[in-house]
């Protein structure tokens, strides 16, 4: 594997936009109407420029797989996200952009709050191997070199059982009836 670069962002935004096209987080973001096949692109375009600025976006040998995930305290104000943030928000209808800010606040609220490793995003294609598996050891390795926990949210279940098996715990459980969904917060200790 390796770490992404700006010329890697497209490969990146078809992973990712194709990864998460039926997951229901996602989709609560991005709503049912309208282009969803532009609003998962940009959504993508968002989350790849986030963890490239704070060197957290990579990709597998095969380039059928993209992490992207950051530490916490790698913070910092940068045009290209805010841009894309902006035209990804563009996408959505007003009422999907205040659903949006009403979710991102609840994570926010009850994410673990020390200093750890955000694992954003990980997506891998059909026939992508063991790209997950090489991608996942990347952010582990990081975050043992750190002494630091890593945090994820997902609203699959099958992926609280992989993540279970790799050392995650669920330390909150948020069941979002407005929007039907389960969303699993889990952290896996250093």
């Amino acid at each position: 594997m390796r770490q992404a670069r700006l010329k890697d962002k497209s490969n990146v935004i078809r992973i990712i936009s194709k990864t998460f096209d039926t997951n229901p987080s996602v989709n609560v973001v991005i709503g049912k109407e309208g282009d969803r096949e532009r609003k998962l692109q940009r959504l993508a375009a968002y989350t790849f420029v986030k963890a490239l600025n704070r060197n957290g976006a990579y990709l597998s040998d095969n380039r059928k797989g993209a992490a992207l995930f950051y530490r916490s305290d790698q913070g910092g104000f940068f045009w290209n996200e805010q841009w894309l943030e902006v035209q990804f928000a563009l996408t959505l209808s007003v009422k999907g952009v205040l659903n949006a800010l009403k979710r991102e606040g609840y994570l926010k609220k009850h994410r673990y709050a020390g200093l750890h490793y955000y694992f954003w995003f990980l997506g891998v294609e059909a026939g992508g191997g063991g790209a997950g598996f090489e991608l996942k050891e990347v952010v582990f390795g990081k975050a043992k070199e750190d002494g630091l926990p890593v945090l994820l949210e997902t609203s699959v279940w099958r992926n609280v059982v992989a993540y279970q098996r790799y050392g995650f715990e669920i330390y909150h459980e948020w069941k979002d009836e407005e929007n039907g969904i389960t969303v699993w917060f889990m952290k896996r200790d250093k």
